[in-house]
């Protein structure tokens, strides 16, 4: 691609060549067993770090990269979404396939994307959704064990499916969030648009989307439907638990390696009306 005085900063209607400083929005998969999870932190190898570090070397500025949200340790993103701030015009095919070759090979960039100025991944979000993945049965499935949890004995699905309709519709969460006693400043109630229990060959998703999540939230509701497949706790104690608020009674919070981030959600009006770049796309185009 050729590049004019002229036009070296204007945003060109293919979203080839973005202006000076324009906002990009990247969507990022990661395998969160390989990090200490999504935020930077001092002495740690996190994916914010590796991602803020390729752009600094891409750019020879230092980069912020701001996610939707932070994931723990171990756990795992299909698309996971942040934005950051291009320090000078670069075509995004190009971009995307120098910032491929210098990540390390448990994290991708799937797409970029110019966005307006006043987006921002984290507040400009209207909802999320996450898998959790459980394998059953005594088989131990090595190869997977940092992808799946693993239950020795078959659950009985259809009672989890009973249970996860109890969390539709907006309700207080605390009863399924860590430290659910702890000052938020949106308080505790959250809705829950979609929630999905399915059968896989080895085991059991359990899918849910909602407009947002607290700290440990899926988790934890991923243990206590667990818990009413193995036959522990009824489908009628599920629903006293969480209209009762307590955590205590929730159960436990399953593993970090079960839980996949698959996608962060975004009204139209705030992605704007740039074209995405997605791999595979031709660098010259």
């Amino acid at each position: 691609m050729t590049f004019h005085s002229r036009n070296i900063f204007a945003l060109r209607e293919d979203a080839s060549v973005v202006e000076l400083s324009v906002r990009v929005l990247m969507t990022v998969a990661y395998e969160g067993s390989s990090f200490k999870g999504w935020q930077r932190q001092l002495g740690e190898d996190t994916v914010q770090q590796q991602l803020e570090d390729v752009i600094e070397r891409l750019f020879g500025v230092k980069a912020h990269v701001e996610g939707s949200g932070r994931t723990d340790a171990g756990v795992h993103a299909l698309r996971q979404r942040a934005h950051f701030d291009l320090p000078r015009p670069w075509p995004l095919p190009g971009l995307l396939s120098a910032l491929n070759a210098l990540l390390p090979d448990a994290i991708a960039v799937r797409s970029l994307r110019p966005v307006p100025d006043r987006f921002h991944a984290r507040f400009s979000t209207r909802g999320k959704r996450y898998v959790y993945r459980i394998l059953c049965g005594p088989r131990r499935h090595v190869q997977l064990r940092a992808f799946f949890h693993r239950e020795r004995r078959p659950l009985d699905i259809e009672a989890m499916r009973q249970a996860a309709r109890c969390l539709l519709g907006e309700h207080d969460f605390a009863a399924f969030a860590t430290n659910p006693g702890h000052p938020r400043r949106f308080g505790t109630v959250r809705r829950i648009d979609r929630v999905h229990v399915r059968r896989h060959r080895h085991g059991v998703d359990i899918a849910v989307q909602g407009n947002g999540f607290l700290y440990n939230m899926v988790r934890t509701i991923a243990g206590c439907l667990r818990d009413v497949g193995r036959g522990r706790c009824s489908v009628d104690d599920f629903r006293a638990i969480l209209a009762g608020r307590d955590r205590r009674a929730a159960g436990a919070t399953l593993p970090a390696h079960g839980l996949y981030l698959m996608s962060v959600l975004y009204p139209r009006a705030a992605l704007g009306s740039g074209r995405e770049i997605c791999e595979g796309d031709r660098a010259d185009e």
